[in-house]
């Protein structure tokens, strides 16, 4: 018995009866299907046990030592690191690889029957997902928050009862619902808002029995719904998958035709230019907090700063060729460039074109041809009070901000993914309430850090892994409740200082001279020097 996939798969069975009318079959069935969207989840051998473990980045590096949350021990004494031996920061490297593990299937909180899952908290019965917060019955999940029974998901928010959806807001009852806020008994639909029982739908807000976009009357929609639904229940029993809203989309090729009759009228919007004075100002200090320099000229670091990051990519709208940037986030980078318009063409095009047809001959076959009219797609994602944001994709109530994606209640900070509740943070990953942090990943509560992952309640720390409540300390690993510490080791205050002048004077002299520094704490471990 299994308790996890045991409780998982009763939930499933409900989940397809209320999405899809019926059940399905097992959940193991549509393990490949439904994994597609498991973001960020990667496996490899424990080098304790040889069991797989669940890791949250690819970026760890070949050779190094892995093992599992479970096969720690926070109490375990290290000996001491000899003071006077350590030159540099690779001598630093060398002196510390024995303790260097990096750790998956980290499970966090009151936490219960989780698996084959890495950077979960506060959650029950997770399966094959990660980056899951106050969550239960998850399963082939990632970047979820506050959800009850959700399957192949990615980035789903306070929601329930989801099947192979991407980025959620109090969503119900949905499948291959692509950015819906507030929205229920939803099918292959992309940005809707406050809607209800729509199929094949885009760019809608406050709409109900839509397919097409065209409303239909509440008997006639629910006939269409059923007939479909039942479509579905074959295509998932006889090929064990369906066809994602992309791939009907890109079935077909787009007739401009229409779309730029449609706007003909539409004055693009002024253009705001962007003010990089505050994110330079910020990236400066906070340098200087950190290593003791003001670094300067932001753009020239970008490399260095994005290296462990894949953020998106400028493209063009399909109707007005303005400028509109792709986030590498819940999958919208999928999104075929041949359908992103901005939002203003978006909202514009819902509003006056309308699929013409039978719904009697409304069918997943000819889905594509259906909508090859109506389905284009907005990324941006915008909610709040926000100012002088950059290059970012989705944000709310931020301020501020260059190059991240996304960003919620985020303000002074550049080149990362997925920031909330944070400030002056750079080249950062999945980093919430944390202030003044450069190349920080996974991590939550930190303060004056740099080079951390998957660190909790720490604050003027350098290079660590894995560790909590950790206090001015460096080269770190699996450790908790120390301070100036080195290599997990507590030493003097005024000898903790004298190595860290070392490894911060080496960093500043790196970075100023060439713009970028070889080492991460994404490449210690090996027992190998980082530079000869």
């Amino acid at each position: 018995m299994n308790e996890p996939l045991d409780a998982l798969g009763k939930q499933w069975n409900n989940v397809c009866r209320l999405v899809l009318g019926a059940e399905v079959g097992n959940l193991g069935t549509y393990e490949k299907w439904l994994s597609e969207w498991s973001e960020g989840l990667y496996y490899s051998k424990s080098s304790i046990s040889g069991k797989q473990v669940a890791f949250g980045m690819p970026d760890y590096p070949a050779g190094s030592k892995r093992m599992s949350f479970g096969e720690v021990d926070f109490g375990r004494k290290y000996p001491s690191l000899g003071i006077d031996e350590i030159k540099d920061i690779d001598s630093l490297f060398q002196a510390v690889s024995d303790r260097a593990y990096y750790t998956g299937n980290i499970v966090l909180g009151n936490s219960k029957y989780v698996e084959k899952s890495t950077n979960v908290s506060d959650s029950f019965y997770v399966y094959g997902s990660s980056r899951v917060v106050d969550s239960k019955y998850l399963a082939y999940s990632s970047m979820a928050r506050e959800c009850e029974c959700v399957f192949g998901t990615a980035a789903p928010g306070e929601s329930k009862y989801l099947i192979r959806c991407s980025d959620t807001y109090r969503a119900q009852r949905c499948l291959e619902g692509w950015m819906v806020a507030t929205t229920t008994d939803s099918y292959y639909v992309f940005d809707l808002n406050y809607c209800s029982n729509c199929m094949f739908s885009f760019n809608l807000r406050n709409a109900k029995y839509c397919i097409g976009n065209a409303q239909l009357d509440r008997s006639k929609y629910l006939s269409v719904k059923a007939a479909l639904l039942g479509q579905m229940r074959d295509e998932l029993k006889s090929r064990r998958r369906l066809p994602s809203l992309l791939e009907i989309v890109g079935a077909e090729k787009p007739d401009y035709a229409p779309a730029k009759a449609a706007l003909s009228s539409l004055r693009p919007p002024t253009a705001q230019k962007g003010d990089m004075a505050p994110v330079e100002s910020a990236f400066s200090q906070t340098s200087k907090l950190l290593l003791g320099v003001e670094l300067k000229g932001i753009s020239g670091y970008s490399a260095w700063l994005s290296g462990h990051l894949e953020l998106g990519k400028q493209v063009k709208s399909a109707i007005s060729n303005s400028d509109i940037f792709q986030g590498a986030y819940a999958r919208y980078f999928e999104v075929p460039e041949a359908r992103i318009v901005r939002e203003d063409e978006a909202l514009a095009l819902a509003a006056k074109l309308k699929c013409a047809f039978d719904p009697a001959t409304v069918s997943l076959d000819n889905a594509g041809e259906l909508v090859r009219g109506i389905a284009y797609m907005s990324l941006e994602i915008r909610d709040g009070a926000n100012k002088n944001i950059i290059n970012c994709m989705a944000y709310a109530n931020s301020s501020n901000c260059y190059f991240c994606v996304p960003c919620v209640h985020a303000k002074d900070s550049a080149y990362n993914f997925w920031l909330r509740s944070a400030e002056s943070i750079f080249g950062s990953s999945v980093v919430f309430d944390s202030s003044f942090c450069i190349h920080c990943y996974q991590s939550v509560k930190l303060t004056r850090c740099f080079e951390m992952d998957s660190c909790r309640n720490c604050s003027g720390s350098y290079f660590c892994h894995n560790c909590e409540n950790v206090h001015d300390s460096m080269f770190c690993f699996n450790v908790k409740n120390l301070k100036y510490a080195i290599g997990n080791v507590e030493f003097q205050r005024e000898e903790y200082m004298s190595v860290k002048k070392k490894v911060l004077d080496e960093i500043a002299l790196g970075l100023e001279r060439e713009k970028t520094f070889p080492i991460s704490i994404y490449n210690i471990g090996t027992g190998k020097r980082v530079r000869e």
